[in-house]
């Protein structure tokens, strides 16, 4: 059995945190479970654990975590300010967790799986994301272009304003998604169904969608939106 952070280090001083939801949103999101004493735990720690193929739990992460483990698994963890730049986690599994401030930057989390995570002005740029699992999870404040979502399953999620400019979001699997205020330019959106899913109050720009539009079949937009998207099948409007 896996055993928690907390006992590879008796020694440390633990630290109160109660995890809190930063959106309340029309959609139930579940939250993370986060015990309220997170015990800090150093990279050295972390990787300790995983080269012994352990999982990371009950734990309170900060600083640069360049960590090389596919299929890592961490739980009920706090991310602070972590730079995650060069890391190689594809197929990690991160469940309960809060990331903070993070830079994910270039890293490989190609086919890992989010469950009940919190993105708190996150960085993302050109990171791997594609064909990730996400599902119960809040985004605010991120920057994630230019980064690969390409067939990821996002069910139960929240964007707001985040920019996902340039990334490619292709063949995505869209369930109970929402967002606002986030920036959609020059976005890979080719073969992703947005039924149901509310853009009006973002920014869309030179999407990449199929030739028929069928994408936004059945997605709210404003009026200038569709007013653009009317131009772009080829139809003239008359102020």
């Amino acid at each position: 059995m896996p055993r928690p952070a907390r006992r590879e280090r008796k020694r440390s001083k633990a630290v109160a945190f109660c995890c809190k939801r930063v959106y309340t949103g029309r959609m139930k999101i579940a939250s993370p479970k986060l015990p309220e004493q997170l015990q800090p735990l150093a990279a050295e720690e972390a990787e300790t654990l995983l080269a012994a193929e352990e999982r990371v739990y009950g734990a309170c992460l900060a600083g640069g975590l360049p960590l090389r483990f596919p299929n890592a698994a961490f739980a009920c963890t706090r991310f602070s300010a972590c730079s995650f730049t060069a890391a190689l986690l594809k197929g990690a599994d991160f469940a309960d967790c809060v990331f903070d401030r993070c830079d994910f930057s270039g890293a490989d989390f190609a086919g890992a799986s989010f469950r009940r995570a919190e993105f708190c002005e996150c960085k993302g740029v050109g990171a791997d994301l594609s064909e990730c699992s996400v599902s119960d999870a809040v985004f605010d404040k991120c920057n994630f272009s230019y980064a690969n979502l390409s067939h990821a399953k996002l069910r139960d999620v929240r964007a707001a304003s985040c920019d996902f400019s340039y990334a490619d979001l292709d063949g995505c699997a869209l369930r109970n998604f929402e967002t606002d205020k986030t920036r959609f330019v020059r976005t890979n959106f080719f073969g992703t169904p947005l039924k149901g899913v509310d853009l009006s109050s973002c920014t869309l720009a030179g999407l990449t969608l199929s030739t028929q539009l069928t994408e936004i079949r059945g997605a709210t937009l404003s009026r200038l939106q569709c007013a653009d998207f009317l131009r772009a099948l080829g139809v003239n409007i008359k102020d």
